[in-house]
């Protein structure tokens, strides 16, 4: 961290500035949980405003983990809160730094096949969260068209095929 400088901390994000004039930022709140969720032959995923990017963002439910909160217990959270629905067994498919370039946040994913309940939704007063059904074809379709770009849905499905969660009749996997 050589000729950084601070710039701002505020809410327990601080943000810097490199000497090259790269700006990146760490959050002190730094780990998050992402939930690919599959019932049946649809995908339960959720679509929310995304003000960065100014657009509508289909993606994995998911969010931080609280303090004393483990990585399994805050997925299973967030999935109850932003889909309303409660799950089973869940499977960790692995970790990805979202924007390595930009943050120091570290995402945490898990995919389960066991839907069990659907209730409301839980959101926070600030949250519009709407769920969305979708096939594992489509999906896979609006990714390699892509139409789909958020990384952290990209990385579950990618593990979840290749650790053989999901198959795909069109998908052939060589190295």
């Amino acid at each position: 961290m050589d000729n950084t400088k601070l710039l701002i901390r505020h809410n327990g994000i601080s943000i810097y500035e490199e000497a090259s004039g790269k700006v990146y930022y760490t959050k002190e709140n730094h780990v998050s949980v992402v939930v690919l969720a599959k019932h049946g032959d649809q995908l339960l995923l959720i679509r929310q405003y995304r003000t960065a990017v100014d657009d509508y963002i289909i993606q994995l439910p998911g969010g931080g983990v609280g303090e004393e909160e483990d990585l399994e217990s805050a997925a299973r959270r967030e999935m109850l809160e932003e889909t309303g629905c409660t799950c089973g067994k869940l499977h960790y498919l692995g970790k990805l730094y979202p924007a390595s370039w930009r943050c120091n946040e570290i995402a945490h994913a898990y995919y389960t096949d066991e839907v069990i309940s659907q209730a409301d939704q839980q959101l926070e007063g600030y949250e519009q969260i709407d769920v969305v059904r979708m096939s594992v074809k489509e999906c896979l379709y609006r990714i390699k068209e892509n139409e789909l770009q958020d990384s952290e849905l990209v990385f579950a499905m990618m593990h979840a095929l290749l650790q053989g969660f999901i198959q795909h009749e069109d998908t052939e996997v060589s190295y």
